[in-house]
């Protein structure tokens, strides 16, 4: 009995050394991974914030197409709402349907990446051979149409489209990970002393493969983000969800460029990009822990 626990002890051990050692290189971030903490962190206070912050209602109506000035930080629309107001809450549907979208993706592509990595036979090339055929067709594409002919594309379709098809690349380089830590000793003792299939893969592979399931995970939400904007940019949502996607749709449809109202189209294009960027910063920064582990 004595043996029996100092082995199952030594296993718990182990395992706590394997998660420490990946938890270690996220929560000791380098300053660029603490600049994209910070950048995420304000959105995130933005959009909880909006109603308190916010100078006006985003539906508010003033004088259309004026410029930024003392009442108007940001200046006012074509509609004559403020644009300031729409930015703080426009964050709100960016913010949810991007990182909820890559959420799912990220557990889907986890799960198929550890499933076809580990598991051999048909299971593993039946996976494989959807991703194959899913990644000969443009991502974007082919959210876009399907998109276009679902009767409703509130923010939970958003969320179900987006994220139900931007996880292939994260499965893939899931799959190629696991498959190198398949062949490792710890392995193999973990079959030797009588564990399960799935018990390996979620207590044992996990995880060693959690510092490219976070780098993908960064890198997938950044693109959902990209990508919701994108499809609200293209008038493909809920006309009644205010975005930044949208404000820039809205802003190109009534020739805000031409005209010369910068301040409506600037603010929500550079909101996207700083956030998209914050994400960025945070995956390089784990990327460069991770490997600054390994070599050490």
């Amino acid at each position: 009995m004595p043996a029996m626990n100092l082995g199952l002890n030594s296993q718990v051990n182990a395992r706590s050394l394997r998660w420490a050692a990946f938890l270690k290189p996220i929560l000791m971030l380098n300053n660029k991974g603490r600049i994209g903490c910070v950048i995420i962190l304000f959105f995130i206070l933005m959009a909880i914030f909006a109603p308190v912050v916010s100078p006006y209602s985003p539906t508010k109506v003033f004088t259309p197409w004026l410029p930024p000035d003392a009442a108007h930080w940001l200046g006012t629309d074509n509609y004559g709402q403020d644009v300031l107001s729409q930015l703080l809450y426009g964050s709100r549907a960016s913010l949810v349907v991007g990182i909820l979208s890559g959420l799912l993706s990220g557990v889907i592509g986890v799960i198929v990446g550890l499933a076809s990595g580990y598991l051999k036979g048909i299971v593993s090339e039946v996976l494989m051979r959807l991703v194959d055929l899913l990644l000969v067709i443009p991502t974007l594409a082919l959210i876009i149409i399907i998109g276009a002919f679902l009767p409703s594309e509130g923010q939970i379709t958003q969320i179900l489209v987006i994220g139900g098809l931007s996880w292939l690349w994260m499965a893939r380089s899931i799959r190629s990970q696991v498959m190198s830590e398949r062949a490792k000793g710890y392995v193999e003792v973990a079959r030797i002393t009588g564990m399960g299939r799935v018990e390996i893969m979620v207590r044992e592979i996990l995880p060693n493969v959690a510092s490219v399931i976070v780098a993908n995970l960064v890198m997938v939400i950044t693109a959902a983000i990209l990508v919701q904007a994108s499809l609200n940019f293209l008038g493909i949502g809920s006309p009644n969800a205010l975005s930044w996607g949208t404000m820039l749709s809205l802003g190109f449809t009534d020739n805000a460029i031409i005209d010369g109202a910068y301040w409506w189209i600037v603010p929500p294009g550079l909101a996207i990009a700083l956030l998209g960027y914050g994400f960025v910063l945070i995956g390089n920064a784990i990327l460069e822990r991770f490997s600054q582990t390994l070599e050490g």
